[in-house]
């Protein structure tokens, strides 16, 4: 006997359709979250049991892979993934209100684009930096549609908050407290603009350059300096002033025709002499350099060309 085959309810299938499409469209928004409320441990699994990973100080930004009760799945700054308690999280999003006020974040202090429509396929219309005052419109979710400067248009709503930013974090953040650049070495340290290590770096600051803590991580910290910032290995900063760097022998100034040899306020011969010092006269090389290396001379800090330094 040959059954007949059995209509499948055109109703039930697209409800099917709405519900598959809906499901795809949640697991492909990407949102951020901010720590609140003092430190926020980052555990192994979500539970109060799970092993402790790290610790994050208010106003931490992570990134939100997925939920699990009231436990959402995280990215760190540096890198570390695992599970945050939902409770201490401010959901990017959730602080903003249609009509109110906000402004433009990004956990790596650069420019945030503004859209012609609410998705990454539309055109670019401007771009603007971290701190910028707008007006929400409108919440679509994934995007809002904001009053921005002259324009109207649409912005990830992972890039805009309702806390004002201030002017304590050069652009993109609050800062927490001072740090020092530091290193075993005496040379200097590169700033890159992401977490990583790559063709990234956007600066190079000498030993026992000031910077304003924005985010601290385990391998990565988020910091500023001079208004601008960036990340820096957390090897490489500390809360106290580093010690000069001394080598090991010591160095002094030599000179090939005996005169003395000239100390700079910077690296070329287009800055001004601060001091003159005679072949023999012995100094602290801080941060050496390809022509000119960052020193230490008699009380005096300055540069010098280091054809006219030697290391015993």
């Amino acid at each position: 006997m040959i059954r007949k085959a059995r209509r499948f309810p055109a109703a039930l299938f697209l409800a099917l359709v709405i519900l598959f499409a809906a499901v795809c469209g949640t697991a492909g928004a990407e949102r951020t979250g901010k720590v609140r409320g003092g430190w926020l441990i980052l555990r192994s699994y979500p539970s109060y049991n799970g092993k402790q990973l790290a610790s994050y100080p208010t106003g931490t930004v992570v990134t939100i892979t997925g939920q699990s009760g009231a436990w959402y799945a995280v990215t760190a700054p540096d890198g570390l993934s695992g599970y945050m308690l939902g409770s201490y999280l401010t959901v990017s999003g959730d602080d903003l209100v249609v009509g109110g006020d906000a402004w433009v974040t990004s956990t790596n202090g650069l420019n945030v684009r503004l859209r012609s429509g609410n998705g990454t396929r539309y055109g670019v219309i401007a771009s603007y930096p971290p701190g910028t005052k707008c007006k929400i419109v409108d919440k679509l979710g994934t995007f809002c549609r904001i009053d921005i400067g002259k324009y109207t248009g649409y912005m990830m709503t992972k890039f805009l908050t309702a806390t004002d930013p201030g002017s304590g974090g050069g652009g993109g953040g609050t800062v927490l407290y001072d740090v020092y650049v530091t290193s075993t070495n005496g040379r200097g340290v590169n700033m890159r603009s992401t977490p990583s290590k790559g063709n990234n770096v956007i600066g190079f600051y000498d030993v026992g350059t000031k910077a304003g803590m924005i985010t601290p991580g385990g391998t990565w910290s988020r910091i500023s300096i001079d208004g601008k910032t960036g990340y820096m290995m957390t090897a490489f900063l500390s809360k106290t002033v580093p010690d000069p760097f001394v080598p090991s022998g010591g160095s002094y100034v030599i000179s090939y025709n005996g005169k003395n040899v000239n100390l700079r306020n910077g690296p070329g011969y287009n800055h001004t002499v601060i001091g003159t010092y005679a072949p023999g006269t012995p100094l602290t090389i801080l941060t050496p350099g390809p022509q000119w290396d960052f020193i230490l001379i008699g009380g005096v800090y300055g540069y010098m060309m280091n054809q006219f330094i030697v290391t015993k």
